[in-house]
């Protein structure tokens, strides 16, 4: 493969490099190879932050809150007035919108989540923004508009109560806040007199992580393999018997009790069907064993390979066509 730019051409080179460095550690430990080590851990922790501000902090945290204090210092006359032109002008232009009955409970309900529009970062002082997005959503439903006087008159008793900040978003407000403060708690670490702060924010996380990896893990493993398990020993197909998968669902059997046998310690094996079904469980499990792995190695030969149909493919001959020689 040809680097396409001068900045492509240095990249290879550079990963070629790396990559040399890191396999120079079969030779022996040396300073390009802890060099190298460095620069990924570097690089590894400085991707993982960034990429944890923008998918965790800032639309979790910082979208949040920066728009629930700047809806709470907003002109509620402004945001009302706003909705009610925005209504006002859509029924002009859109009478016949929709064929569904006008339900007061429904065309308010549509404003409302309209207004507290939780997948966008909208504030309530960008009145523009608020008149379309009342529009889009009105312009989507299937509500009827053609009684105009109703329609502005259920518009009217809506925002005559209403309020750019309820007691639900401050509740939602401070839950953000208070969790912002667990998570810093993990700086605690870095001052030893006040590092127990951090057991907290420590047990929260790992407390959540059990709780949800518990139940899963019952499911994906325990109950689901408890289900492959329940199959018919002998299989019929529409010639007469399966061989095939009856002697594979007989090899199963054996190898479930076998093995769940194996792991019994409280019983005393001293006969030979005992010690003998004990030799097949233990058989099994080198077989299973073995082939995880075979599995591993072959992962890690594949990695080899790439790497070195990089070194050949991108920067030797990428090179050689790249400057022409």
């Amino acid at each position: 493969m040809i680097p396409d730019t001068f900045m492509d051409f240095i990249g290879v080179w550079v990963a070629a490099i790396l990559t040399l460095c890191v396999y120079s550690f079969l030779v022996k430990d040396n300073f390009m190879f802890k060099l190298t080590e460095a620069i990924f851990v570097g690089v590894s922790v400085g991707y993982f932050i960034v990429i944890s501000y923008q998918n965790g902090v800032k639309p979790k945290i910082q979208d949040p809150l920066k728009k629930y204090f700047h809806n709470i210092s907003v002109d509620t006359s402004d945001v009302t007035n706003s909705v009610f032109c925005s209504v006002k002008d859509f029924v002009d232009d859109n009478p016949n919108n929709g064929t569904g009955e006008f339900v007061t409970n429904n065309y308010v309900k549509i404003i409302q989540n309209s207004l507290n529009d939780a997948s966008t970062s909208l504030e309530l002082s960008h009145t523009n923004l608020v008149a379309a997005n009342i529009k889009t959503a009105l312009k989507s439903s299937s509500i009827n508009f053609s009684n105009k006087k109703q329609v502005l008159g259920v518009t009217e008793n809506f925002l005559k109560s209403y309020s750019p900040v309820s007691l639900k978003k401050h509740f939602w407000a401070l839950y953000i806040f208070l969790s912002l403060c667990l998570g810093l708690l993990f700086l605690s670490r870095f001052f030893p007199k006040h590092a127990w702060l951090s057991r907290f924010p420590m047990a929260y996380t790992i407390g959540i992580g059990a709780g949800i990896a518990v139940p899963l893990s019952i499911q994906s493993q325990i109950l689901a393999q408890l289900q492959a398990t329940f199959v018919p020993v002998v299989m019929y197909s529409s010639g007469g018997v399966n061989w095939g998968i009856t002697f594979g669902n007989i090899v199963l059997l054996i190898g479930v009790f076998s093995v769940l046998y194996y792991f019994f310690f409280s019983l005393k094996k001293e006969d030979r069907i005992s010690q003998g079904l004990t030799k097949v469980g233990i058989a099994y499990l080198m077989v299973g064993f073995g082939a995880s792995f075979a599995f591993t190695i072959m992962a890690r030969i594949s990695l080899l390979i790439g790497r070195v149909e990089f070194l050949k493919e991108d920067w030797i001959t990428g090179t050689i066509k790249y400057l022409g020689l």
